[in-house]
């Protein structure tokens, strides 16, 4: 692993110095794209915030609180097989942007 710290400067003021694994734990929840196996029936969740992209591609928000054990179990009971699964967005440049845009609420 290349980085163990993480320090985020804005306005010349460091506003975050702390280790990597401390800053992802900040992240309230994370979007994963699943891909599906084709033909697959269409997926309905409970308790979570989804969307069908398209026939074989779905977008899941999954709170930290949830984990996404559920999600699995649950496309698996409807007959749904994922073939891979991948973050929406990078999780540091997520938190770096949501991190400096709570920053700009407190300064306005």
């Amino acid at each position: 692993m290349l980085c163990r710290n993480i320090g985020i400067i804005q306005h010349g003021e460091l506003v975050e110095n702390t280790s990597m694994k401390a800053l992802l734990s900040k992240l309230k929840s994370e979007t994963f794209i699943l891909d599906l196996a084709p033909k697959s029936p269409v997926p309905k969740l409970e308790g979570y915030q989804y969307q069908l992209v398209d026939t074989s591609t779905l977008e899941v928000e999954v709170l930290r609180e949830q984990g996404i054990n559920s999600v699995f179990a649950q496309l698996s009971a409807q007959g749904v097989q994922v073939l891979s699964m991948r973050n929406k967005a990078n999780r540091l440049e997520e938190l770096f942007v949501t991190l400096v845009h709570e920053r700009k609420g407190e300064s306005a």
